[in-house]
């Protein structure tokens, strides 16, 4: 497994300013200790870190030579295990596709990769579906084929947290056609148990009163130009299950994720609202 992951990282160049970034970021963080009060060197040390905990989640090359020190290779959780483009006269293809790695659990490495790749397959399919029924769409009305708009797609994904415990992270597709739109797709996976992690396994039997009192308060402080586009008749409790919508940020908060159209017009984008 691990000589596979190393020759799909390969492929992968390291950027040529990584040892210029990595200098630069320690060399900030030791020489700010000579400088600046204790909190201040501390920051930049904090800073430090999280421009190498953000080149192992966004680069494999680099992630797959860190899995060779023990102390680090925990740390190495989310890669992209295939990234392509695509373009023709019809449509514009940008995607990135994650897998989870080196959590000491095969069985739940492989049953995860697998929804992921899955998922991503099933929308790029109809994804070129929707494209041709557009372009045939366009060409039968009268129109040119030489002045249709391709239609673009980009999937692509966000680690949101990672620890020894669990891991945290998005996968977008956003799409062009007549109107834009997003889906969103979810995964909190508990490294320990296997499971996917979910509402009431982290505030327990009252999870929907816990957070739907949550967000009733925060709706309330709320601006009036984002209360103005919120549906009348929401009842937000109605709203919360199981598997509701939420990643879990790096404070290790849980952060509830509503979609367009489901508690505001469409103009009022994505709401999120953190449960503490």
């Amino acid at each position: 497994m691990k000589k596979l992951l190393k020759d799909i990282h390969e492929k992968t160049p390291i950027p040529e300013d990584l040892d210029s970034r990595i200098s630069q970021a320690i060399y900030r963080g030791t020489h700010s200790r000579r400088k600046l009060p204790y909190k201040k060197s501390l920051t930049s040390i904090a800073a430090c870190f999280a421009i190498f905990v953000l080149l192992l989640n966004t680069n494999s090359a680099f992630a797959e030579t860190m899995l060779d020190i023990p102390i680090l290779n925990k740390l190495c959780r989310v890669f992209t295990f295939r990234e392509y483009e695509f373009e023709d006269n019809k449509k514009i293809m940008n995607v990135k596709i994650p897998n989870i790695s080196n959590t000491g659990n095969t069985d739940l490495e492989n049953r995860i990769n697998y929804q992921i790749r899955k998922t991503i397959q099933d929308a790029v399919e109809e994804f070129e579906v929707r494209v041709q029924e557009f372009y045939d769409a366009f060409v039968s009305t009268g129109g040119k084929p030489e002045d249709f708009m391709p239609i673009e797609i980009n999937i692509n994904y966000d680690i949101k947290s990672s620890s020894e415990s669990h891991v945290s992270f998005i996968i977008t597709k956003f799409e062009t056609s007549a109107s834009a739109y997003q889906d969103t797709y979810y995964y909190n996976i508990d490294l320990v148990s296997g499971r996917e992690i979910t509402l009431r396994d982290l505030l327990g039997p009252n999870y929907k009163e816990i957070v739907s009192k949550q967000i009733e308060e925060q709706i309330e402080n709320l601006d009036e130009e984002r209360k103005f586009y919120l549906f009348e008749d929401v009842n937000i409790s109605d709203l919360i299950t199981p598997n509701s919508n939420f990643y879990i940020n790096t404070d290790n908060n849980i952060v509830v994720v509503f979609n367009k159209y489901e508690i505001a017009a469409g103009a009022a984008g994505m709401f999120e609202f953190v449960i503490k």
